[in-house]
């Protein structure tokens, strides 16, 4: 195939409104040119985010612009195939990852064509290039690993003196259970899966609990009676974030991450003023923060791949999808061309 070769189709899966909804399927699509600076990719392993679910199954923030049909994906890892003639920093054979901001709420793999396809078109300035020791599926979970360094910076990190309690075992709490315990954290995981919870402990939690009646309890419990020095909510759920206030030591910093859609109940005001608590919130992957997170990979081989529970091909889309919706089975959920482990 050559880089203005567009005869070619290629597999992807493309999200549809129809009839009031939307529905996904693996369509066959015509193979665009390789034009400026834009690089052909062959993707390797392309994960399911959660705000891919929010946006096929009605949850989505109405800020997002949102174009239909467009082609699903925005965490991926891939090889560089053909490269645009104004391109200079990669060229066929390169592994690359790449971020979605392209500016405002204008989003790849949203707003834009993303990389669910046989090959995708991204633009080169977007890209980063995979360290030879990092695997393409550990790359491939860059995206949410480099929410939680952003997310930790912002906090002002931890060390080994500290605990964290971390709320929400999806993508994002899992790897911040995996980044705070490299950096010797003692951590403290909860959810409501059991499943998820032995991904936790497989990343090296120290504690999982269990969500449930008296989750609050339960967290002060495995900590000895002590309360945590940072807590991480990571799961959006409004009794997680009233809970996160009741397991803090004083001094304590509380950083939101998860995406509420509700209301958060019975909040302690009392408890941010009695023990000096510090407030926080973080989402998202800024671009400056991708080249730190792979270099964090890099050079202390943190490996997240305990995560991905399945990885589905591209004509098994819905499946993947109703598969990442289940907390009780599934954690991250991955597709790649034909499906499997590389």
């Amino acid at each position: 195939m050559t880089i203005s070769d567009t005869s070619a189709r290629r597999r992807a899966v493309v999200v549809h409104r129809r009839d009031g909804g939307l529905t996904v399927s693996c369509d066959l699509l015509p193979v665009p040119p390789v034009e400026g600076a834009a690089l052909r990719v062959r993707p390797e392993y392309v994960g399911i985010c959660g705000s891919d679910l929010e946006q096929i199954f009605g949850e989505m923030d109405p800020s997002f612009e949102v174009t239909f049909p467009h082609v699903l994906g925005h965490e991926w890892s891939g090889v560089v195939v053909a490269a645009g003639p104004a391109a200079a920093r990669f060229r066929p054979g390169d592994r690359v990852i790449g971020h979605g901001a392209l500016g405002g709420n204008i989003w790849f793999g949203v707003s834009t064509d993303g990389a669910m396809a046989d090959t995708f078109l991204v633009p080169e300035a977007m890209c980063f290039a995979v360290p030879p020791a990092v695997s393409s599926l550990r790359a491939a979970l860059v995206e949410p690993l480099a929410c939680c360094l952003q997310a930790l910076r912002t906090a002002g990190g931890v060390d080994a003196g500290h605990t964290v309690a971390i709320f929400g075992c999806g993508a994002i709490g899992l790897s911040m259970v995996g980044l705070t315990r490299s950096l010797g954290a003692r951590v403290v995981a909860v959810d409501r899966s059991p499943h998820r919870l032995g991904v936790a402990a497989r990343l090296g939690a120290d504690h999982c609990v269990e969500a449930g009646d008296d989750t609050a309890a339960a967290v002060l419990d495995a900590l000895g009676g002590c309360g945590a020095d940072l807590v991480v909510e990571a799961s959006g759920a409004p009794a997680a974030q009233a809970a996160a206030l009741e397991v803090t030591a004083q001094d304590a910093r509380v950083l939101f991450m998860g995406l509420a859609h509700r209301r958060a109940d019975q909040v302690s005001l009392h408890q941010i003023q009695n023990r000096n608590l510090r407030l926080l919130s973080s989402t998202g992957a800024p671009p400056h923060i991708w080249e730190p997170t792979l270099r964090l990979l890099d050079r202390t081989g943190l490996n997240l791949e305990p995560l991905v529970s399945d990885v589905f091909a591209f004509e098994d889309c819905a499946a993947a999808l109703e598969a990442a919706r289940d907390a009780t089975a599934h954690a991250k959920v991955m597709l790649s061309p034909d499906g499997g482990r590389r």
